[in-house]
């Protein structure tokens, strides 16, 4: 009875550990994906701004969001409409905040359109004429005739 009971309880304070073990890796996931709002500029988990006025309650609102919802993107969303957009580092992928992600890559595929393209203007561009092949006055030609003659050039 006693090798049941062990046999059956041992997976279950595993199961249990494991389980916290995935809540504290989430936090800490989370707590990097979101600034403190203290204006100190750092990872909320990372804050060690003295006498910071918020990141130990938005660390306590993180624990908290973290052990009653499973979704990452609705803790996250939670931060933004409390603390403010600026408040969670990666911008979401809907609204306003979409262009964040689709704006470098377009300006960089304009950017390599342009250079494309002014590479190759370059290229099709029209050598100048060289002044052996105009027609120039016969006055002239006949000097630059004397000029060569008399220079050996």
């Amino acid at each position: 009875m006693k090798r049941l009971l062990r046999i059956l309880l041992v997976p279950c304070v595993i199961l249990v550990l494991m389980g916290a073990d995935n809540q504290e890796a989430r936090f800490q996931s989370l707590g990097g994906k979101i600034m403190c709002t203290c204006s100190c500029t750092q990872m909320l988990l990372k804050c060690n701004h003295v006498g910071c006025p918020n990141s130990d309650r938005m660390i306590r609102e993180l624990r908290a969001n973290v052990q009653s919802t499973s979704n990452d993107q609705e803790v996250l969303d939670w931060f933004r409409k409390t603390w403010g957009v600026t408040a969670v580092v990666e911008p979401s992928t809907h609204g306003f905040e979409l262009f964040a992600w689709i704006l470098p890559p377009l300006g960089l595929g304009l950017g390599l359109l342009l250079v494309i393209f002014v590479i190759r203007s370059w290229k099709l561009r029209t050598a100048p004429i060289a002044p052996a092949d105009l027609n120039l006055d016969q006055q002239l030609e006949s000097l630059r005739a004397r000029a060569h003659r008399e220079t050996e050039i």
